[in-house]
């Protein structure tokens, strides 16, 4: 820190300092006038004494009663701390035609970060260090590399400014959200974050959402933009959304995006190929107007056979390609985009979820709904038809005719139903399915109170909740998550946790909720005013009560953006696992069924006994199969949400295909099914789009309160912009002098000198 200490006089009442003296000085100068006349037959030197003390003494008490102040103003200046962050992704190799015409060079964006850096008679670098505390981090995927720091004026360093970066842009995705995050730790004022960066975000969480948060913080984020913003001649695979597995005898379909920014009229195609047969093309003509779509379909049954020893019947892989032809194709900045590989496991049933409810609610409909579009599950809807009577209703007369129909469903979803409506076997049943099948049980609640009956009786234990009564008119009520439910993905809304908890808040309010208290061992997720989302194990299967039937108001203008996305996660969550392989008793599977390199998969397995029950006290063990030799052996360990079932993680996973064998446990041999992993480059993002996103960059900098630069205006612009983050503390003490004991006693001094004086001059 450096003081810095200014002295000011001041009066009380806001007198300025100049009027006061003269009035002071005037006065003094009128009582030396009058004091001499006095003087003028007293021929002693000593008598001019007197006249002087008199008039200080006016003097000092004239200033005395206009109240002066004594300001001492210290500012202790701490220099600012800015973190400069380098984007070191593939796409930071490119170089920019346009960029390097008017740089006079073809340089790479990432070398010509460095120069702007660190090149130079005065590097950036080295001029932001003169005035900042300066940190020089280094983007590398999901990670961050701190390369060089410069605190305190050169106390706290890691030595001398490097020439260079010392490493190659090569990481496969840009990720502006997590490592920026690691990269500035907690945020606080008098902090600026630099980005250099093309802005190609291709990963995991929202910049967008990242930079908002920062600006409560008083954290700047200035946004350094490389690479041209006119899109090079390039066809570009951007995009390929279709399904993960496909049913044995349907189609499979999706939709290929691809960039086109070409010169008009080359001849191109996009096709899907499997073992050298062609499945799907398409012929176009280029004409550089950028993203177009393509909707694709072709019969599973038009797949090639497995390869030969491949054990898992089950998974196919295809390979989609784009290419431009004739002589212009040459064109083509890159055909690194050109091509991606994509793997389809073929399936025999879809997971199949059972709603049941007294009445056709908005809930309920909505979420048939969803699970219906969903091309994973199955769903089947029964609603009660009171008007008839139980043994002749609906209800009845569509339910599972059999213990082992129900028991195929993975999901229940139960509105209000009055258990008396239901045989009681069928209620034998749920409680089985739920108990010891392991299945999930979603509990919806309503205004009629029709839940509350199964809260007595055999039906009790599935109920998480007391029932409480309450007279009390309900109010618009928003939800909010609790510490326990912002920890579960099922209730994420947004890609940023902090952003999922502020969005809760924002949906629209229920107008009804029940009133409930969690019984024990019941998790509340979220509340509106009561608990209105508790969950709790009930055996080997999992149960969420809502206490709400509302949520369907969350789709006022934004239609299923959050209520589609609510419904899913918490169907897979609550919902038995699912398995890809599920014999009679052993079951395997894995959370997703496509990978990337360096990716982990996490294995699932549930053992069974003879009769079906489910083995909670299993030791299994899973054995990963990479070209026929083992590369790791995993103990599970028991999931907290599903008993019964185990899951471990694999490690990263490199690119090929894997084989996952199961023991049921550690001395057992190990199953004959076995669980296929094809782990494929879904091409590099990093070269998907080959321009700027200016877009994301200046909203970026928006958003946290800074500025975007493009790289030629960083030299010049950014110093100046960052000498506003300089941390302050200004430190002020004022003396009242007009109050203090020494002023009025100087005055008493003097008057009483000269009092003394006048009586040794025979003046009184």
């Amino acid at each position: 820190m450096t003081p810095q200490t200014e002295t000011s006089l001041r009066f009380t009442g806001g007198y300025s300092p100049l009027p006061v003296v003269v009035l002071a000085f005037g006065l003094a100068a009128l009582m030396w006038f009058l004091y001499r006349r006095e003087l003028k037959y007293v021929g002693s030197r000593a008598a001019q004494v007197p006249a002087i003390l008199r008039s200080l003494a006016v003097f000092i008490l004239v200033l005395a009663l206009a109240g002066p102040i004594l300001r001492h103003v210290t500012t202790l200046r701490q220099l600012g701390r800015v973190v400069v962050a380098v984007d070191s992704s593939a796409s930071m190799q490119l170089t920019d035609e346009a960029a390097g015409a008017a740089a006079g060079t073809s340089k790479a964006r990432f070398q010509r970060a460095e120069d702007l850096l660190l090149k130079g008679t005065t590097p950036l670098l080295k001029k932001l260090a003169e005035t900042q505390d300066v940190e020089l981090v280094a983007l590398r995927g999901m990670n961050t590399q701190r390369l060089w720091w410069y605190r305190q004026g050169g106390k706290d360093t890691s030595g001398d400014m490097p020439a260079t970066f010392e490493m190659p842009a090569t990481s496969p995705i840009t990720n502006l959200d997590q490592t920026l995050r690691s990269a500035l730790g907690p945020a606080t004022a008098g902090t600026a974050l630099v980005v250099l960066s093309d802005g190609q975000h291709n990963s995991t969480g929202s910049p967008e959402e990242f930079s908002t948060a920062l600006k409560a913080s008083g954290t700047a984020i200035f946004t350094i933009g490389f690479g041209t913003e006119i899109p090079p001649p390039d066809l570009a695979l951007l995009a390929v959304a279709a399904p993960e597995s496909v049913f044995s005898k349907e189609n499979f379909q999706g939709r290929l995006t691809v960039n086109d920014s070409m010169p008009a009229g080359v001849p191109a195609n996009v096709r899907i190929e499997s073992q050298g047969k062609v499945l799907w093309k398409k012929d176009f003509t280029t004409d550089g107007k950028g993203e177009k779509g393509f909707d694709f379909i072709f019969p599973v049954t038009e797949l090639p056979p497995p390869a030969p020893g491949q054990r898992d019947k089950t998974l196919r892989s295809v390979n989609i390609l784009i290419s431009a032809s004739g002589d212009r194709a040459a064109l083509e900045k890159t055909r690194s985009n050109n091509a991606r590989e994509l793997s389809i496991h073929l399936l025999e049933k879809k997971r199949k979820v059972l709603i049941l409810d007294g009445r056709p609610r908005w809930e309920s409909r909505y979420i048939h709904n969803h699970f219906d579009r969903d091309e994973r599950w199955q769903a089947t809807s029964i609603f009660d038809n009171m008007a008839d009577n139980a043994a002749n209703g609906s209800l009845q007369k569509d339910f599972p005719k059999t213990r082992d129909e129900l028991l195929s469903y993975d999901l229940i979803i139960l509105g209000e139903v009055i258990p008396g409506r239901l045989k009681p076997e069928s209620l034998d049943w749920i409680l089985e399915f739920v108990e010891k099948r392991g299945g999930g049980l979603i509990m919806i609640d309503g205004q009629r109170g029709k839940l509350h009956e199964w809260s007595q009786g055999k039906t009790a234990p599935l109920i998480p909740v007391k029932f409480v009564p309450s007279s009390t008119k309900h109010q618009p009520t928003s939800l909010e998550l609790t510490t326990d439910g912002q920890r579960f993905d099922a209730l994420r809304l947004s890609d940023s946790p902090s952003a999922n908890t502020a969005l809760w808040p924002t949906l629209s309010k229920v107008n009804w909720h029940a009133n409930v208290e969690p019984l024990p061992a019941a998790i509340t997720l979220a509340k509106a005013q009561q608990p209105t989302i508790v969950f709790r194990q009930v055996g080997a299967g999992a149960v969420l009560y809502l206490g709400t039937d509302e949520l369907w108001r969350w789709r006022f203008q934004v239609a299923d953006l959050y209520h589609q996305r609510l419904w899913m996660q918490l169907g897979a969550w609550i919902a038995a696992p699912p398995f890809q392989i599920d014999q009679k008793k052993l079951s395997v599977g894995t959370d997703r069924l496509r990978y990337l390199p360096g990716e982990a998969s996490e294995i699932r397995v549930r053992v069974r006994n003879d009769k079906g029950d489910i083995v909670t006290d299993a030791q299994p063990r899973a054995y990963l199969i990479h070209d026929g030799a083992d590369v790791a052996t995993l103990q599970l360990e028991a999931d907290p949400t599903h008993i019964g079932v185990y899951r471990a993680l694999t490690p990263p996973l490199k690119a090929g295909t894997y084989e996952i064998a199961v023991a049921e446990s550690p001395s057992a041999p190990r199953s004959e099914a076995r669980l296929s992993l094809h782990v494929s480059d879904n091409g590099n993002p990093e070269w998907a789009t080959l321009t700027m996103n200016r877009t994301l960059l200046e909203t970026m900098a928006t958003n946290s309160g800074g500025r975007f630069l493009r790289e030629e205006q960083a030299a010049t612009d950014l110093p100046s912009l960052l000498q506003s983050i300089d941390r302050k503390q200004v430190i002020t003490q004022e003396t009242n002098l007009w109050s203090s004991w020494w002023w009025f006693g100087a005055a008493i001094l003097l008057l009483t000198v000269e009092w003394l004086m006048r009586k040794r001059l025979k003046l009184v």
